[in-house]
């Protein structure tokens, strides 16, 4: 028996900026819906890190679907598929 123990630490550091009021309008513009200012400043400033939602997010809605339905059905193959046990 096999047991799989992840743990991941977030250590979340705050720090104080100053900034003039016509910066802070442009980065309040430039703010989408559930972001943070720290997400506004890493994604104009081209820091951020990307991950695959991100991108989903870019392609068209119809496009999207589609890959949505490919990897249901290659999830839905690998589901199928047993394991064989190789000696090593």
């Amino acid at each position: 028996m096999y047991k799989y123990v992840y743990t991941q630490l977030y250590i979340v550091v705050t720090k104080t900026i100053n900034i003039k009021e016509s910066a802070y309008v442009a980065l309040k513009e430039r703010k989408r819906s559930g972001e943070s200012y720290s997400d506004v400043i890493l994604r104009v400033t081209g820091s951020e890190e990307k991950n695959v939602s991100d991108f989903l997010k870019t392609i068209d809605p119809t496009i999207r679907a589609e890959i949505a339905e490919s990897v249901k059905a290659a999830k839905g193959d690998l589901n199928r598929i047993k394991p064989k046990k190789v000696s090593l």
